[in-house]
């Protein structure tokens, strides 16, 4: 294999490629987000003076605290885990510590990997073990031999290919991921090979291959949300970006426009003989004019402020928006949030970002039942659990259910069960982290009360 066919890459991923750079330097903003040139240079400005705004730019990060609210919401509650015959094995149980070799739990790698999903629309998981030969079950584990996963984000898995099964169905055949600098490993559905291209020579060298003989590509796509286009998701933040890219240019102008009249230009006779065609001309330079004009003398030009209003308008406007959009889960539906909003309203936005969490909740469920299976594949075994993520994604505030249901307790309903069940409501509300066992408890006291 030659280094032009090792650093090729599939169509997709050249036309979306820059989206996905764009959506991780936009969530992690700072200098990653500087880096990215996505603050543009004016027309007939000075390339120094585009350096220097550049330089002293500055982000409003409204990306990476609404990845990080669906992300807890989403975790809130814990998802039901019940691995089976895995369950008390012990390389699953290391795996379950250490699922990546590199401390991370597995469910601390779920969290994880579902945030950078969140991000880029789509990450990928691969399902690897070491290829180590061990005498016995007691050497394997004591070399950790055992299968691990790794997360793999879009801008490094270069290069795919799906097969049309004779049943109809489509199965990833190929995958070529980008490990490091110079070092690409090609998955197929048997085996896999490992490639370095030589910084030296510039030739391409195969370093190691192997045959794992799972029958399929060890590699999970989580989909943040599904586009219709194979390895391609919509990330939470495709919109918001663009408007938070907006907020960044508007700053940058407000802050130019407040230096630039931060002190009034001086302008001054020329002498005569002069070239006046060489002289430079800027708000940062003195202004020149002919001395033998009507009134000719020194003055102070004063740049106007007005355009500072306008841009605080749109920078509000623009924030507004993102709140809107983050709140509906996409919907672009109009409505004024500057003004108070109905029940209807609310009710409407509670149910767009429950939708979103419940279909997030899904693709992660799908995701690591899909993991596990390649996991209990890789032992010779099969993965006979259940992953269940929560479907209950309440966004209400605790406040109000509690006042709602105290209310509801000085009503006069002549019904014992009706009282109870309003109890375990605001036990419920009021201490929503207890254990399981002693939320039970409690119950059974509630229905062992009077009424």
């Amino acid at each position: 294999m030659t280094r032009e066919e090792l650093e090729s890459t599939h169509p997709y991923y050249r036309t979306f490629v820059d989206e996905w750079l764009f959506y991780i330097r936009s969530y992690f903003g700072g200098k990653m987000y500087r880096e990215g040139n996505y603050l543009l240079q004016h027309p007939f400005e000075s390339s120094v003076n585009y350096r220097r705004r550049k330089e002293t730019s500055y982000y409003y990060n409204y990306c990476g605290p609404i990845v990080d609210v669906f992300v807890s919401h989403l975790y809130r509650k814990d998802a039901r885990r019940d691995f089976g015959s895995l369950a008390g094995d012990p390389f699953f149980e290391a795996f379950r510590k250490d699922a990546d070799q590199d401390g991370n739990p597995f469910k601390h790698f779920m969290r994880e990997a579902g945030r950078f999903a969140s991000i880029y629309g789509r990450v990928s998981i691969v399902v690897d073990k070491p290829n180590l030969l061990a005498a016995t079950k007691a050497e394997a584990q004591r070399l950790g031999v055992r299968p691990y996963v790794a997360m793999v984000t879009p801008e490094n898995l270069l290069d795919w290919n799906y097969l049309r099964l004779p049943s109809g169905r489509a199965v990833l055949d190929m995958v070529k991921i980008r490990e490091a600098e110079n070092l690409y490993r090609i998955w197929n559905r048997e085996d896999w090979e490992l490639w370095q291209v030589s910084k030296e020579s510039g030739e391409a060298g195969l370093l190691d291959s192997g045959w794992h003989g799972l029958g399929e590509v060890p590699v999970v796509n989580l989909y943040n949300k599904q586009s219709g286009i194979r390895m391609v998701g919509i990330s939470n933040i495709q919109d918001i970006a663009d408007i938070n890219k907006n907020i960044y240019y508007l700053c940058s102008d407000a802050k130019e426009i407040i230096e630039n009249t931060a002190f009034p230009m001086l302008a001054v006779p020329y002498t005569r003989g002069d070239n006046k065609d060489e002289k430079e001309v800027g708000p940062h330079n003195i202004l020149q004019f002919d001395p033998a004009e009507p009134n000719a003398h020194p003055f102070w030009l004063e740049a106007p402020h007005s355009s500072l209003s306008e841009i605080r308008e749109w920078v509000k406007q623009d924030i507004e928006e993102i709140y809107r959009i983050a709140k509906m889960g996409g919907v672009k539906a109009a409505e004024d949030f500057r003004n108070a909003r109905s029940g209807v309203a609310l009710e409407l936005e509670y149910l767009q970002l429950y939708s979103v969490l419940s279909e997030k909740a899904d693709n992660l469920e799908q995701a690591e039942t899909r993991i596990l299976e390649l996991w209990a594949k890789w032992e010779g075994r099969a993965f006979d659990g259940v992953v269940d993520y929560p479907d209950d994604f309440s966004v209400k505030d605790i406040d109000r259910d509690l006042q709602n249901a105290i209310s509801a307790q000085s009503a006069r309903v002549d019904s014992s069960t009706f009282k109870k069940e309003l109890q375990k409501k605001i036990a419920a509300a009021v201490l929503p982290k207890i254990d399981e066992s002693l939320r039970e408890r409690i119950g059974t006291e509630i229905d062992g009360g009077a009424a």
